[in-house]
């Protein structure tokens, strides 16, 4: 009775130890190879661009895909409702609904927009030499802080910080922070879709 005792806390501590919590850097590739999967996603965002003086607040649906085109329709604020960005890679399409005109801008592949998208955060971290790996609880949840430079000494748009659920894997928040260290810009994820089947003429200017 004994041994079987002996042999029986063995085997607790065993499977204990084998239960060990996971490190950063073991969190950091679990995410990472959900990252690096990404081809197109979906999600509905709340964006919050900070001004010196006040914050304003828009709701809107985005549409990504591999590995530069994407898709914005505004949802809130009211008056700017239907208000629609398609950019292919190259060029913008843009709507306003409020004066009912449409606009084609040939430069538009280094607009701030793409700070909000989380392809350009994965573009950034892979480029990046300084990564910056932290973890945080927020209303009861754990998230991996993952902290990348934005490319071009930018003064406004210096660095990004993605806060990925630890539990889902999804993005739950993308900040982005001037060279000050004040936040310019926050990107709260919802209804986040991994790879949706997106056909390629949906990105293809009108």
């Amino acid at each position: 009775m004994r041994i079987k005792k002996i042999g029986l806390w063995i085997l607790v501590i065993f499977l204990l130890g084998g239960c060990s919590p996971k490190t950063k850097e073991d969190l950091l590739y679990d995410v990472q190879k959900k990252l690096n999967q990404i081809n197109s996603y979906t999600c509905k965002a709340e964006i919050k661009i900070h001004g010196n003086k006040d914050v304003q607040k828009y709701i809107v649906k985005q549409w990504f895909q591999k590995p530069n085109r994407y898709k914005l329709e505004t949802i809130y604020p009211k008056h700017q409702k239907g208000k629609v960005t398609l950019f292919d890679g190259k060029r913008a399409w843009m709507y306003h609904p409020l004066i009912e005109q449409t606009f084609i801008m040939e430069d538009f592949s280094r607009s701030d927009e793409q700070n909000m998208f989380l392809g350009y955060f994965v573009k950034n971290y892979l480029e990046s030499e300084n990564v910056q790996i932290d973890q945080k609880t927020k209303e009861h949840k754990n998230y991996l802080l993952i902290t990348a430079e934005i490319p071009g000494n930018h003064i406004y748009f210096h660095k990004q910080i993605l806060w990925i659920d630890i539990d889902t894997k999804e993005p739950f928040l993308l900040e982005v922070y001037d060279a000050s260290d004040h936040i310019r810009m926050s990107v709260k994820y919802d209804e986040f879709e991994y790879n949706p089947i997106i056909e390629n003429d949906f990105f293809n200017i009108r």
